[in-house]
């Protein structure tokens, strides 16, 4: 039993592709690993049987939370460019949130929560959100995906004009 929980706990999520030290929540099914890159796995051609999915996420409610601690109830809305919703998705128990929604280039992202929207300053380049949305974040991601209270006030506004 001891071998079987080691591999489950340690070995498993490598060998799934999963080699953060994130490895929280379920091992299969919608609350599953809360803050880790969904679309490693959830992508045509990843080789996993896992659902392909056009993007997917997890909402917290400040950049620097843990990642068990995702948002239950955030409205994750998906549009275009010019402003139409393609879809409204709702995160679930563990923040998480995901779709295969077809997305345009250049499609943009804005979270709802408690009367209160916040949106990404630049369009996204893919559907992968945690995988820039993370700790320690890549690129310009200011951490993880989070609702608009956790903004912080001194920190700049993004400048989309170098990404």
């Amino acid at each position: 039993m001891l071998r079987f929980f080691a591999f489950t706990c340690c070995l498993g999520p490598l060998l799934a592709g999963c080699s953060s030290a994130e490895i929280t929540g379920e091992m299969t099914g919608p609350l599953m690993r809360p803050g880790q890159d969904c679309l490693s796995c959830h992508s045509e051609g990843a080789g996993r049987g896992a659902p392909t999915w056009s993007a997917a996420g997890t909402v917290y409610a400040d950049a620097e939370a843990r990642a068990e601690a995702g948002l239950p109830h955030v409205e994750v809305l998906l549009t275009t460019a010019e402003g139409t919703l393609l879809e409204k998705l709702v995160t679930n128990a563990a923040g998480n949130f995901y779709t295969a929604t077809p997305l345009p280039a250049g499609f943009r992202v804005g979270l709802q929560y408690q009367g209160e929207r916040i949106d990404m300053p630049c369009a996204p380049p893919a559907g992968l959100c945690n995988a820039c949305h993370k700790q320690p974040p890549i690129g310009a991601a200011p951490g993880r995906i989070y609702v608009p209270q956790g903004r912080d006030p001194n920190r700049a506004p993004f400048d989309c004009s170098g990404f």
